[in-house]
């Protein structure tokens, strides 16, 4: 009696741990990658002009790592201000880099959107932006737009 109840007692012990050992026949739930919702909406709102080149790279890298990520429907890049003449081939003195940055946003899906009132300011030709934009007759009040239909702001 005593050796069955030892094979019993080995038997209860050994046999949780060897489907523990066991390697799973599907996939368990926490393993498997989760697909994005996709319903986040980002504008990235950028003020700063060449005072800080570091900043207004920086506002095209971010939306285009945002829109990468798979968690948001829409990214934006808006800008009023100074900033716009990071659109402007005709100034000189925006490093290749940030335009650079700027043609990897328009090229991953960011939306690239300019105040009509600060490229009259600065005497930016609309027609003549690079990589091209979308213009806005006023780039706050498409920001409030944008606030208004649920995106969340982010602001350089």
């Amino acid at each position: 009696m005593n050796r069955f109840l030892l094979l019993l007692v080995t038997a209860l012990i050994t046999a949780p741990l060897a489907t523990l050992a066991a390697p799973p026949s599907q996939p368990s739930q926490a393993t498997e990658k989760k697909v994005p919702a996709r319903q986040g909406k980002l504008v990235f709102v950028a003020t700063t002009g060449l005072e800080d080149i570091g900043t207004l790279s920086s506002s095209f890298r971010h939306a285009v790592n945002a829109k990468e990520s798979g968690y948001l429907s829409d990214v934006v890049w808006l800008t009023y201000g100074r900033a716009v003449v990071a659109l402007d081939p005709a100034v000189k003195a925006v490093p290749e880099s940030v335009r650079k940055e700027a043609q990897a946003a328009k090229a991953a899906g960011v939306r690239l959107v300019a105040c009509g009132n600060a490229l009259a300011k600065f005497g930016i030709d609309p027609k003549k932006l690079q990589p091209e934009a979308e213009v806005v007759d006023n780039g706050v009040a498409e920001l409030s737009r944008l606030v208004a239909e649920g995106y969340q702001v982010i602001r350089y």
